[in-house]
């Protein structure tokens, strides 16, 4: 991760994928703010110009965040997970499920316990978010394990 703060700093790079050397955790918290602000609600409300207007979009109410240490770094990254696979899977899980809860004790076992397991090389895409440069985990690749792959490759080569 710290090659790409690097990069973010000289020349504005804003997305990358990280091996990470080892996935410590997933945390699920609440959030403070189950629902749209008034500000969001406004946006989300406008009349279209042309067609119907969208049908109203569900706020999850949980914050995931994978703790993860890098090669980089001597200190564990703790990075939000925006994956639109996630919300998808609690949006459904918590309509399966009928509870937020389960819904995403249900989440974590997937993108944590399934996605992280030793027998998966698992990657995160990561990018940054504007104006901030704070790094979020935008979404999850986890191939299987093999006994011949080089640790961390270059977004470039």
């Amino acid at each position: 991760m710290r090659q790409y703060q690097a990069l973010y700093d000289e020349d504005g790079t804003s997305l990358g994928i990280v091996r990470p050397s080892r996935i410590l955790d997933m945390k699920v918290e609440r959030r403070k703010q189950e629902d749209w602000d008034e500000g969001q609600q406004g946006i989300l409300s406008q009349q279209r110009l042309f067609g119907q207007s969208p049908k109203e979009l569900a706020k999850i109410p949980y914050k995931f965040s994978y703790v993860f240490e890098c090669e980089d770094s001597d200190k564990p990254h703790n990075a939000m997970c925006e994956d639109w696979e996630l919300g998808a899977l609690f949006l459904n899980e918590r309509k399966r499920l009928g509870s937020d809860e389960a819904a995403a004790e249900s989440v974590r076992r997937k993108f944590f316990d399934e996605l992280c397991a030793p027998s998966k090389d698992t990657r995160f895409f990561v990018g940054t978010i504007f104006p901030y440069n704070t790094w979020v985990v935008l979404g999850v690749f986890y191939p299987p394990k093999t006994a011949d792959q080089p640790r961390q490759m270059s977004l470039f080569e």
